[in-house]
């Protein structure tokens, strides 16, 4: 049953002026005093998250990128070549063209045709990477759902409408909920290739045949001449090695809030025998004192071992007040002596309001219900 329905079920005998009874002569006010225990629905809570690890410029957890090429000149200058098997250096006539005698190789097999092969070795490191980061964090939607110790006072006047007695009825409940939420969403990877780069130059002995292996040309010759310019230049990669990281985050959020709720209302009670049934509607007014908190650590993960990259601790609190409306119905059976027992159903709702902690926001719907145990003293 809708709240707005109750309070319009106990306004409209008012005005429905055939249908209302005399006033009872039978006693005066009834006060009645109730407590006991109840589940409560606080309503709905949405969090929707943000997280801090995307904004971070990762380190290198795999060192560096390098380049290390052998001392063998560049191709298209005249330069001083120094290879793992021989030389091709510069004389004295080398600037003017281009040749040189100041050559030399270590072994036959390099030799093929009429061409000198010389080999070097240089090293390359390079790195590459690969990272997951999302626009936002995770999300969810959850009923907020905790035990409520409930106290209640109810007055009944002498005046009956439709055989009900009108009277009015207070309540007060606390209730502590909290929600949380963990997750990762932040993830990647970081790579460093170790190459070897092997070089081959190779230059045309255009006829020259070369002295047998080994030979040492030198700077003042003389000798057979060869271009200190190699005619063409290979050079091959060979992988040596990986070294890999990986980063991932984890973010925890979370909110706890204490319920203070106040309910005052008009009733309207009848009973038949032991039995006695009261319907209310009214005002709620709710205090919401909350207090929210997130934290995120992000860690990266080499073959050393896990590191922390960068953490957060964040957090907020506050109190909100939120009125609204609320139904319920009691039951009740009379044991003697001015004591009774029995139960209740309240529905109630409010305007919703917003907490925050850090980038994460949560979204409070404080409209749910309460079910619960009552013990009733009749005060004499």
């Amino acid at each position: 049953m809708k709240p707005a329905f109750l309070l319009l079920l106990l306004a409209f005998p008012a005005y429905a002026g055939d249908a209302k009874s005399p006033a009872s002569n039978s006693g005066n006010w009834e006060w009645t005093v109730s407590a006991g225990p109840a589940v409560r629905s606080i309503g709905t809570l949405k969090i929707n998250s943000g997280y801090r690890s995307g904004g971070v410029l990762v380190p290198s957890f795999v060192g560096n990128s390098s380049l290390t090429t052998p001392n063998v000149g560049d191709q298209n200058a005249a330069a001083e070549r120094f290879y793992n098997d021989g030389y091709v250096r510069q004389d004295a006539g080398t600037p003017v063209d281009g040749s040189t005698w100041f050559w030399g190789y270590d072994n036959a097999g390099q030799v093929q045709g009429n061409q000198l092969v010389q080999s070097a070795t240089g090293f390359e490191s390079t790195l590459r990477d690969s990272f997951n980061i999302p626009s936002f964090g995770a999300s969810s939607r959850d009923s907020l759902r905790g035990f409520s110790p409930h106290i209640q006072i109810d007055a009944r006047g002498p005046q009956k409408l439709w055989g009900f007695r009108v009277g009015f009825s207070g309540g007060f409940d606390f209730t502590q909920v909290d929600q949380s939420l963990s997750y990762s969403n932040y993830s990647g990877n970081q790579f460093r290739d170790d190459y070897r780069l092997d070089y081959v130059d190779r230059y045309d002995l255009n006829g020259v045949i070369a002295p047998a292996a080994p030979y040492f040309g030198t700077i003042g010759g003389p000798g057979p001449l060869i271009s200190n310019f190699p005619t063409t230049r290979t050079i091959t990669p060979v992988l040596l090695f990986t070294d890999s990281a990986s980063f991932s985050n984890q973010v925890w959020t979370s909110i706890d809030i204490n319920v203070f709720s106040f309910t005052l209302g008009p009733s309207l009670t009848r009973s038949w025998g032991p039995f006695s049934m009261s319907l209310q509607g009214g005002a709620i007014f709710n205090i919401y004192d909350w207090d929210a908190r997130q934290g995120e650590r992000l860690n990266g993960t080499n073959s050393a071992g896990t590191s922390t990259v960068a953490r957060w601790a964040e957090g907020d609190s506050g109190v909100k007040f939120r009125p609204g409306l609320y139904g319920q119905a009691d039951i009740s059976y009379d044991i003697g002596d001015g004591w009774a027992i029995g139960g209740y159903f309240r529905i109630d709702t409010a305007s919703e309001f917003r907490a925050q902690a850090g980038p994460t926001t949560f979204k409070i719907d404080p409209s749910g219900y309460s079910a619960g145990f009552q013990v009733r003293y009749l005060l004499p």
